[in-house]
């Protein structure tokens, strides 16, 4: 038995069809398997400071955070006095006696012109600033 080749217009079609997809195959793998060269210029690393009070050393760290404290004012009433105090040039806020101003740092003791601070085991005691003295007016009334 002898084989002859023949080759029909459909066979020629799919053939071609088979070779171009092979083709397109090998050519999109080779282009997206090769790594790709970066032609963006190198640029020197950015060397931050390095700061001893980050924040993520304030939280494993045994020392009390630091914190620049400016009392505003004092207010009194029958049941509790209020500090009024602005923490690292913030806004003034109201605290109470016992109240955590930040890690390690607690208000002790409210006094009339001053409020007692309590850093780590170290205490201090910061003053309410007061005005100065209002100038003396004229009298409205004749004496």
């Amino acid at each position: 038995m002898a084989f002859t080749f023949r080759l029909s217009a459909t066979q020629l079609v799919q053939s071609a069809a088979l070779i171009a997809t092979l083709a397109g195959g090998l050519f999109w793998s080779a282009l997206l398997l090769t790594p790709a060269q970066s032609h963006v210029p190198a640029l020197e690393p950015q060397v931050l400071p390095t700061r001893a009070d980050t924040a993520a050393l304030q939280w494993f760290s045994n020392q009390p955070a630091p914190l620049d404290i400016k009392v505003s004012g004092v207010l009194a009433g029958a049941h509790a006095a209020v500090a009024i105090l602005s923490l690292n040039d913030g806004p003034p806020r109201s605290f109470l006696v016992g109240d955590r101003l930040a890690l390690g740092v607690h208000v002790i003791a409210i006094e009339q012109d001053a409020v007692v601070i309590e850093r780590g085991a170290e205490q201090s005691r910061l003053k309410v600033s007061t005005l100065p003295d209002s100038p003396s007016l004229p009298r409205l009334t004749r004496p």
